[in-house]
């Protein structure tokens, strides 16, 4: 019986251990442990695909925050995306699409900044490429996009173009908080912080309200978030809003940038260390 109806009343430690049970019930025979010591970051070792790593920390956390059918529906994705993940994704140009992940992701995830798939991004952000598989995404390498047939030029020139078409009908501002200024995009909300590669957007929101500049922020992976700098107590309201994202599931940057109108590069100004916006020098 599956217990979809108590998940929510579980500890995170009950909730991982029936991940696992679930995992190693759909990939009987292949070695699942933890990796670094870490319970909540497994490695899965398969003997074409190589060692994949598999994050249950926002998973165990989802888990605990929804209604019981979403729950279930939660966990039975994980083990099916587990599942394709050992075997090379489908990709299909027309959906890939450029994307953000902390910095983190790179150890966590077993890859190098050395991967034509992977570039720099703002602050302690790298630039990915996703693939919209329907039920999740994965994350691109060299080697997957090889072994599918294309040419890592190829689908990064996809990547940008996809994007780019996206805009138009997608995009969308809105005011969650006082002081604060969300952007995001309404069909694809797991491209958000992607908006950070296209800085003459923010640049035309902030015209649009008559800001010179902004402290800007990228919490989690759904938005870019700014504040006028110019603005009573900007700061803090930034800290407050910094805060209260980061401690939630699929956090994305502790880094906030300082942006000028006029201008295209974003300037590392403060960075979350616990609970506390410091500036930086």
């Amino acid at each position: 019986m599956y217990p979809a109806d108590t998940l929510a009343s579980c500890s995170p430690e009950e909730i991982r251990a029936f991940i696992v049970q679930r995992l190693k019930a759909a990939l009987p025979g292949l070695p699942l442990v933890p990796r670094d010591g870490e319970p909540y970051r497994l490695t899965l070792s398969h003997p074409e695909a190589g060692d994949l790593v598999l994050n249950l920390g926002n998973l165990v956390h989802e888990v605990r925050e929804a209604p019981p059918q979403a729950a279930r529906r939660m966990v039975e994705s994980f083990v099916s995306l587990a599942q394709r993940a050992v075997s090379p994704p489908e990709i299909h140009l027309k959906s890939v699409y450029p994307g953000l992940r902390h910095r983190a992701f790179l150890d966590g995830a077993g890859q190098s900044i050395s991967d034509r798939m992977i570039g720099e991004g703002p602050g302690d952000l790298v630039s990915v490429v996703l693939s919209d598989q329907g039920e999740g995404l994965a994350t691109l390498n060299e080697k997957a996009v090889i072994a599918a047939g294309h040419a890592p030029e190829d689908v990064l020139l996809a990547a940008e173009r996809n994007f780019v078409d996206l805009l138009p009908d997608a995009f969308c501002v809105v005011t969650p908080a006082e002081g604060v200024v969300s952007l995001g995009l309404r069909t694809h909300p797991w491209l958000g912080t992607s908006l950070l590669f296209v800085p003459y957007l923010i640049s035309r929101v902030m015209e649009e309200r008559g800001w010179e500049r902004a402290l800007l922020a990228a919490p989690t992976r759904e938005t870019v978030d700014i504040v006028d700098a110019a603005a009573p107590n900007a700061a803090k309201t930034m800290e407050q809003w910094m805060r209260q994202h980061l401690a939630g599931s699929r956090t994305q940057s502790e880094v906030v940038h300082g942006f000028r109108r006029d201008e295209t590069e974003y300037r590392k100004s403060h960075l979350m260390v616990g609970s506390d916006l410091m500036r930086l020098n």
